[in-house]
């Protein structure tokens, strides 16, 4: 899911210690999805700046949840510049199906921008575009935002057919029809 490649980088958000950007998304129900990377559209990523990005749990209303899911390793500064950037998770996740998830970006040191197209560009994909918030007060508290910044999220879908804990019933019919030819298997021998 994404918006990327940019048209242009018309629209800015800068982010800091106080400024964050928050961008919802929904996936469909269906199969889940592993997390591989995202990649953002940002200028003046410099070395001592270090962006903070996250996924986000939702809590049901319209603003991320403090739950952090998934981390990511940030990629090397490139300097002033618009470039775009890919973080790298730093330990495996799943996206679960008919979920709304949260891509929360702010920074613990320095400042950057985080671009957008102009007109912004609604991002496509698999999972369906649910909010755009941002804070410039820590992530105390978020407004809504027309713009949706620059941004690809990559995840493969994990496919065939999904584990499950069968019922006690099935447990116990398996169970006894195991016996039973346990039983079959004596009796053929004692011959």
């Amino acid at each position: 899911m994404g918006n990327l490649p940019q048209t242009n980088d018309g629209n800015t958000g800068g982010i800091s210690t106080s400024n964050v950007k928050a961008l919802a998304f929904t996936l469909p129900a269906g199969n889940n999805y592993s997390l591989d990377n995202a990649i953002l559209r940002l200028g003046d990523y410099e070395t001592g700046d270090n962006p903070l990005v996250q996924i986000r749990n939702d809590v049901g209303g319209s603003n991320p949840g403090s739950t952090v899911l998934a981390s990511f390793t940030n990629p090397t500064p490139q300097g002033a510049g618009n470039f775009n950037y890919t973080f790298t998770p730093t330990s495996p996740f799943t996206f679960t199906a008919g979920t709304k998830y949260w891509l929360y970006v702010a920074s613990t040191s320095g400042s950057l921008t985080w671009n957008g197209s102009f007109p912004s560009k609604t991002p496509t994909g698999i999972a369906t575009p649910s909010g755009s918030r941002f804070s410039n007060d820590s992530g105390a508290s978020f407004n809504n935002s027309s713009i949706f910044n620059s941004f690809q999220i990559n995840a493969t879908e994990i496919t065939g057919p999904v584990a499950r804990t069968p019922e006690p019933s099935a447990i116990a019919a398996l169970s006894l029809f195991g016996l039973g030819l346990l039983g079959v298997k004596g009796r053929r021998n004692e011959g």
